[in-house]
């Protein structure tokens, strides 16, 4: 299992993974409307710098300490907030 390591002040960010690669986190706003932000969802997309490792694609809100499996399930990642 590997650890990411996020700044949850920050939206779109360079994250470092326990191994010591680093990887790009994008989250976009998906749902709801300027009126209605009760059904905002936010998309988690995760790909490593240099394509060490796999991505993942989440929807939802990160909780520290949560897992996340990679697209295909060969790798775990644990969201760790800094």
């Amino acid at each position: 299992m590997l650890t990411l390591y996020v700044n949850g002040n920050l939206g779109n960010q360079e994250v470092e993974i326990s191994d010591g690669t680093t990887g790009q986190l994008s989250g976009i706003r998906i749902g709801g409307s300027v009126l209605n932000n009760n059904s905002l969802t936010i998309q988690w997309t995760f790909v490593s710098v240099g394509g060490f490792h796999e991505g993942f694609v989440f929807a939802g809100s990160f909780e520290d300490g949560m897992i996340i499996d990679s697209i295909n399930g060969t790798e775990k990642y644990q969201i760790k907030f800094r």
